[in-house]
């Protein structure tokens, strides 16, 4: 038997990078949802995705915390390659602003897997070793949820007048999602790389070109 690759007319270069895609599976049920700086969990939903939008300031700041701090986890992401985001999936209890969620799954896809570090120095100092693409994103994701950061949002007011769509522009801080017991951070999030998109025949396997470095 014998593989033929259709090289003249489709152009398949057989140093083609290989693209690689991961499952993201973050259970936030243990994240803290207080209305504090640590509160929200994470999400990407915002107050006007909700069929009730929240109906406090407090609680609608939530909302926007968590929307925070999904855009920092995928810049965490994002460091060294630009992932295509796919397959998003939110458990939330109901469809209702003032309802946290309780499940987070997305897909990352990347064009090149050779610019995913496969090491890096884990950031929650739990025991378990980064030695895999998998692992490092998990320890991005994990280090996200754990910083705090402070920027200006759009947040809905249900107290607004005079603004139809009650947003106000307002300071808003994200915090950990935990601040005891961090190592549950990661303990709660789970990446897997999906192998089976990965070329079909072992002259399209390059050799693992993976970036190695401690993590930022």
């Amino acid at each position: 038997m014998a593989t033929v690759e259709p090289k003249s007319l489709y152009n398949v270069n057989i140093n083609e990078p290989q693209t690689a895609f991961f499952t993201v599976s973050i259970d936030t049920t243990g994240f803290l949802d207080t209305e504090t700086v640590n509160g929200g969990r994470v999400s990407p939903c915002i107050a006007n995705d909700f069929a009730t939008k929240p109906t406090t300031l407090a609680q609608s700041l939530l909302v926007s915390r968590g929307s925070l701090r999904f855009k920092m986890m995928m810049e965490a992401i994002s460091i060294r390659a630009n992932p295509k985001l796919v397959n998003i999936v939110t458990t939330y209890a109901a469809d209702e602003g003032d309802s946290p969620i309780t499940q987070l799954d997305f897909g990352l896809v990347f064009d090149d897997k050779n610019f995913v570090p496969n090491t890096a120095s884990n950031t929650l100092s739990d025991s378990t070793a980064v030695n895999t693409r998998a692992l490092y994103l998990r320890d991005r994701i994990g280090d996200a949820l754990n910083t705090t950061r402070t920027e200006n949002m759009s947040v809905f007011d249900p107290t607004g007048s005079g603004n139809p769509q009650q947003l106000r522009n307002l300071e808003v801080t994200a915090g950990p999602v935990l601040t005891a017991s961090v190592g549950e951070i990661q303990d709660a999030i789970t990446v897997t790389e999906v192998t089976t998109i990965t070329p079909n025949t072992t002259n399209q396997l390059p050799t693992d070109n993976a970036l190695s470095y401690a993590a930022e």
